[in-house]
């Protein structure tokens, strides 16, 4: 047997080695430190959002109230509405024993429980006022009606050009 020379074979390329991958670092304090910062600028926004509803509702409010205790020029007889209540119409006044006096029913308008507080005043054509009137109603569930309680204030016999109603309470 021959033997034939061994041939070496070529060394075949290896690729080089790969280096290893640094381990991926963790941003475990800058995460928690967005999470914070996000959860605090959304809080922030929160409550700005809470004030300004909340500032609205008392613009609202102050308003409304403003708008309820400004006198308002009423027609004897004819229905009106002052705050949270209706004067029905068929209210009369009359003059007697030098005092005028009114009478007339009071409607509860409003979605709760509300007790009525107006005022009167009778005025004369030279603007000089003649006469005040205070009626109350008791407590009234929404569209319960009641009879005024009304108390003149003074004595007064002259005859009046115009009367203002205004809520007193």
């Amino acid at each position: 047997m021959t033997q034939y020379p061994q041939q070496q074979q070529p060394a075949q390329f290896q690729p080089p080695t790969a280096y290893p991958q640094p381990p991926k670092k963790k941003h475990t304090v800058r995460n928690v430190f967005l999470v914070l910062l996000v959860i605090c600028v959304l809080g922030m926004g929160g409550c700005v959002a809470f004030l300004a509803s909340a500032g609205n509702e008392l613009a609202k409010s102050v308003d409304d109230s403003t708008a309820r205790s400004e006198p308002q020029e009423v027609t004897v007889g004819k229905a009106f509405s002052i705050g949270k209540h209706q004067t029905l119409a068929g209210w009369t006044v009359s003059s007697e024993a030098g005092m005028f006096s009114v009478a007339g029913k009071v409607t509860n308008v409003s979605d709760s429980t509300s007790t009525a507080f107006l005022h009167f005043k009778f005025v004369s054509k030279t603007g000089e006022v003649l006469g005040n009137v205070q009626c109350n109603s008791s407590d009234l569930e929404p569209k319960q009606t009641q009879v005024l309680n009304c108390i003149p204030d003074g004595q007064f016999s002259k005859a009046y050009a115009k009367v203002t109603a205004e809520a007193t309470f």
